[in-house]
């Protein structure tokens, strides 16, 4: 089974990911360490907290991405 890219979509249930083309099974062992990866990554994202400078960055990030029709 290929290993799945960290940024890669998954489904609600976390059963599958998206490889850009197709949905591919999560075998038992990839999901679980998925699932850990995402609570380590909330845990992080609790403790820092959120200075004006962040928020800026975040902001100014959040604008960069919008693309205008």
């Amino acid at each position: 089974m290929a290993d799945i890219p960290a940024d890669a979509p998954r489904s609600e249930d976390g059963h599958y990911w998206w490889d850009g083309a197709q949905w591919q099974l999560v075998d038992q062992s990839q999901q679980q360490a998925g699932q850990q990866q995402a609570a380590a990554g909330q845990q992080a994202a609790q403790q820092q907290p959120l200075t004006d400078d962040l928020f800026a960055n975040m902001l100014q990030a959040a604008e960069t991405d919008v693309v205008e029709a």
